[in-house]
C-alpha cells in the first residue's frame, strides 16, 4: 500500500515520515478529530495552510483511486449559507480505494478519502486518479484556509485493517503473520525473567541469577532505525486503565549498527543451533518466522532471542523468543500503542455520548463534562495524541435526510452547550450543513453509520507498509518495458513473483522505507530485466526466447549448449569458478544474478541446504574452486519463484565480496536517488558500474512512483 498527504508543499529531507507529516498535518483542538467543539463527532480532521500565492494550494489524491463523487465549488462561499461563521467552500471529492496491506483476502482493502472545502475541483465522477495527482486546490472553511480530509470505511473492511472487529488485542496468540508490518512487539507475560548479562547472542541462558521476574504484563517494541534497533518498554499506567506508559527511554541495542549485521548474527545464530540461517534471520527480523511455506518455524524456547530492555525499576537480558511471549507487529493495531476501537455511542445523533471518550476526556477524575472542562481537555496535547488513534463508529456529517435528528440537541440546554440556539440560529445552521451535504447524492457503497479513522494518524500507520498492490506493481515494472516476443503476457509474470517479492521486501527491512524499495526495485530492474530473467542468458542481439541459453534447466543441461560466451566466468577466482562447465553452471540466477560458486554455496548454507559450520564457510573465501563443494541443482534458485527472489534478498543484505559485503540498506541515505547514490549502490551489489546508466535510468523513474516528490 503506497500512501501520502494530500497537501506536498514542504519537502522531507531527512525528517521521518512521522515528523514530517507532523508539520504538514498538524492537530488542531479546532476541526480535530474524532471530537469538535461542544463535544460534536467530527469525522475528520482540518488542515490548515498558509499560502499566499494567486494560485490555491493543490490538494492530491492520498493514494491510488477512483473518483465516485464530485461536487465543484459554488460560487458564494462568502454568502450565507455558505458563509455561516465566515467564508466556506463547499467543492469536494471522494476516492475509493482498493489495494492491498498484505497477502491473502484479508490483506485485501477497501475504503474512502472524502477531500471537503476545495475552492476548485479538477477531476470526474469515475475517474481513476493515482497518488498525488491534484484534485483541486484548498478553499475555505469557517473563513479559515483550510480543507477537511476524512478516511472511512465499513466494518468488513475495518476487521482486515485492524485485525478485529473490537476489544483489544488478543495477547493470548501471535499477532498476524500474512500482514506483517512496521515495528514488532512482544508481549511478556507475568513471570519472564530477567537477566543481568549473557554470555553472548547464541546463549541458551542468561548469565548468573535473575536480576528481575515481572510480575505485571510488560509490552516490548522493536524498531529498527536507520542501523539501530530500540527497544521500548511499556506497563499499563496504574493510575488510568487503558493507558500505556514508557518504562525508562528506549534503550538501543550495544551494537548501534545492529540492523546491518543481521545476516552475520543470523549466521551465526544458525551454526549454534544447527538451524538455517534464514530461519535464524526472521527469528531476529520479526521475533518469529512469519514465512513458514518456505523456512522451518523455530518453536518458542528453542533458540533465543536475547535483547536488554527495561523493567520496572531496572534493566535486564530477556529473550524474546521464551515459552509465553507473543509476537506481533503494527500490522496489528497493538492497544498499548494506544490504538482503540469505540462504538459505544447508544444515541443516533452527532452528539458524542460515548461513555469511554467521556472518561478520557475527564481524566477519570468523576468531574462532570463540561465546556470548560471539555475546552481544556481539547488543548492538552496528550488528550489530542491519545485521541489520534481512535477509530470511532458514529453517523456520517453529511447525510442531509438525517440533519434533524443528528443536530436537534444544539436547541437545548446541556453541561457542554450553555448557549443553545433558536429556531433562527438553528435554521441558520440547518441550511449551512445542507449545503455541504451530499451522501444521498454521492449513493456511496457504504452505511451511513461507519468507521473514521484520524487521517494524519492513517497515514502514517500505512506510510510503514510496503505491500505492493497488483496495480501498484504494475506500475514499478510497467508493461511497456517489456521485450513482447519475450514476455508475452507481464501482469502474469509480475504475478508469478509479487508476493513473494512483498515478503521478501519486509524480510530484509527493504520496505522500511520509500528509499530503500526504490534502489532495490531500480537494481532488480536491471539485474533481471524486470525479473524476466531469472538466469543469465547469452547476449544475443535478438532476444530469442527459444535460445537454450533462456530455457528452463535441467541437471544434464551445463554440458550440453556450446556457447563461448558462457565460460567467461571459467577459472574466475573471484567468484571460486573453476574450469568448464563452472562458467554456465555458477552464471546470475535469481533477481539479483547470483554469480559464482562461491555465492551459490554461501545461499545453499543460508538456506540450510548445505549443512556447513561457520567457520569453514568463512575458510572458503581464500580457497579454490577444488576445495569448495560443488552443486548439483543450482538452478533452484532460477526455477522457483520463492527462492529468484529470496536469493536477491540475502545478496542485498550480505552484500557482494568485491564490495567488502556491505549491506545495501547500510548505504542507502534517505531521500537520495542522485546519480552518485544509484551509482554506489551499483558497485556495492556487483563491484563495478555495468549497466549503470539503465540502473540511474529505471531507479529515477522508479522514484516518482514510490517517494512523496511533488512531480509524478
Amino acid at each position: 500500500m503506497i500512501i501520502s498527504p494530500p497537501i506536498l508543499k514542504t519537502p522531507q529531507g531527512t525528517a521521518t515520515d512521522e515528523q514530517w507529516l507532523a508539520g504538514l498535518m498538524p492537530f488542531s483542538s479546532r476541526g480535530g478529530f474524532p471530537i469538535a467543539s461542544r463535544m460534536a463527532w467530527h469525522g475528520g480532521q482540518h488542515i490548515e495552510h498558509t499560502d499566499t500565492g494567486a494560485h490555491g494550494e493543490p490538494v492530491r489524491a492520498i493514494a491510488d483511486g477512483v473518483v465516485v463523487y464530485k461536487r465543484d465549488p459554488s460560487p458564494d462561499a462568502d454568502k450565507k449559507p455558505l458563509a455561516y461563521q465566515g467564508e466556506t467552500d463547499n467543492g469536494c471529492v471522494v476516492i475509493k480505494h482498493s489495494t492491498e496491506i498484505g497477502e491473502g483476502t484479508d490483506g485485501q482493502i477497501e475504503y474512502y478519502s472524502i477531500y471537503m472545502h476545495l475552492k476548485q475541483v479538477f477531476v470526474k465522477k469515475k475517474q481513476p486518479v493515482y497518488r498525488k495527482d491534484s484534485l483541486g486546490s484548498v478553499g475555505s472553511c469557517n473563513g479559515n484556509n483550510a480543507i477537511h480530509l476524512e478516511i472511512i470505511c465499513d466494518d468488513a473492511n475495518l476487521k482486515k485493517i485492524v485485525g478485529r472487529s473490537s476489544g483489544t488485542l488478543d495477547i493470548s496468540k501471535d499477532g498476524r503473520d500474512k500482514i506483517v508490518y512496521g515495528d514488532m512487539h512482544f508481549y511478556l507475560p507475568p513471570g519472564t525473567l530477567f537477566f543481568a548479562s549473557i554470555a553472548s547472542p547464541q546463549a541458551p541462558a542468561g548469565s548468573g541469577a535473575v536480576v528481575h521476574t515481572s510480575t505485571v504484563p510488560l509490552f516490548v517494541t522493536m524498531r529498527f532505525e536507520r542501523g539501530k534497533c530500540l527497544l521500548t518498554t511499556r506497563q499499563e499506567d496504574t493510575q488510568q486503565q487503558g493507558v500505556f506508559v514508557e518504562v525508562g527511554a528506549a534503550l538501543a541495542d550495544s551494537d548501534d549498527k545492529y540492523e546491518y549485521s543481521l545476516y552475520s548474527k543470523a549466521t551465526a545464530l544458525g551454526d549454534a543451533f544447527h538451524i538455517a540461517p534464514s530461519a535464524a534471520y526472521e527469528l531476529l527480523r520479526f521475533g518469529r518466522v512469519i514465512n513458514t511455506e518456505n523456512e522451518t518455524a523455530i518453536p518458542a524456547g528453542s533458540v533465543p532471542h536475547w535483547h536488554k530492555v527495561n523493567y520496572p525499576g531496572g534493566q535486564g537480558w530477556v529473550n524474546l523468543n521464551a515459552v509465553g511471549i507473543k509476537k506481533f507487529s503494527d500490522a496489528d493495531f497493538p492497544h498499548w500503542l494506544g490504538w482503540t476501537l469505540i462504538d459505544d455511542d447508544p444515541t443516533p445523533d452527532s452528539q458524542c455520548n460515548s461513555p469511554m471518550l467521556e472518561k478520557w476526556l475527564t481524566g477519570n477524575s468523576g468531574k462532570k463534562l463540561d465546556k470548560g472542562v471539555l475546552a481544556t481537555a481539547l488543548a492538552d496535547a496528550k488528550v489530542q495524541s491519545r485521541l489520534s488513534r481512535t477509530i470511532c463508529k458514529f453517523p456520517t456529517e453529511w447525510e442531509k435526510s438525517t440533519i434533524d435528528t443528528r443536530y436537534a440537541w444544539l436547541k437545548s440546554k446541556s453541561d457542554v452547550l450553555d448557549d443553545p440556539m433558536d429556531e433562527r440560529k438553528y435554521a441558520e445552521f440547518k441550511a449551512h450543513i445542507e449545503s455541504l451535504s451530499f451522501w444521498e447524492e454521492a449513493g456511496l457503497e457504504i452505511s451511513s453509520a461507519h468507521w473514521h479513522f484520524n487521517p494524519r494518524s492513517f497515514i502514517t500507520q500505512f506510510k510503514k507498509n510496503g505491500w505492493l498492490s497488483k496495480d501498484e506493481f504494475s506500475k514499478i515494472y510497467p508493461d511497456t518495458v517489456y521485450n513482447k516476443k519475450e514476455t508475452p503476457n507481464p501482469e502474469e509474470l509480475r504475478e508469478k513473483y509479487r508476493n513473494h517479492i512483498n515478503r521478501i521486501a519486509a524480510k530484509y527491512l527493504v520496505d522500511q522505507s520509500k528509499t530503500r524499495m526504490t534502489h532495490f526495485y531500480g537494481q532488480g530492474a536491471v539485474e533481471s530485466f524486470f525479473l524476466a530473467r531469472m538466469q543469465e542468458g547469452s547476449v544475443i542481439p535478438s532476444r530469442n526466447p527459444n535460445h537454450p541459453s533462456i530455457l528452463p534447466e535441467t541437471n544434464g543441461f551445463y554440458n550440453n549448449i556450446n556457447d563461448s560466451w558462457y565460460f567467461k566466468y571459467n577459472n574466475n577466482k573471484n567468484l571460486s569458478n573453476g574450469p568448464a562447465p563452472d562458467g554456465v553452471k555458477y552464471r546470475g540466477r535469481g533477481m539479483k544474478q547470483l554469480t559464482g560458486r562461491l555465492n551459490h554455496n554461501g545461499y545453499w548454507i543460508y538456506r540450510g541446504w548445505r549443512k556447513v559450520s561457520l567457520k569453514t564457510a568463512q575458510a572458503w573465501q581464500i580457497l579454490t574452486y577444488e576445495q569448495i563443494p560443488d552443486i548439483a541443482d543450482p538452478q533452484k534458485i532460477s526455477t522457483i519463484p520463492f527462492n529468484c527472489i529470496d536469493a536477491g534478498g540475502f545478496y542485498w543484505e550480505r552484500g557482494a565480496r568485491k564490495a567488502g559485503y556491505k549491506s545495501m540498506n547500510k548505504i542507502i541515505k534517505e531521500n537520495d536517488i542522485s546519480t552518485q547514490a544509484i551509482t554506489s549502490i551499483s558497485f556495492a551489489l556487483n563491484g563495478g558500474n555495468m549497466g549503470l546508466d539503465d540502473r540511474i535510468k529505471q531507479t529515477t523513474r522508479i522514484a516518482k512512483e514510490l517517494l512523496d516528490a511533488t512531480s509524478k
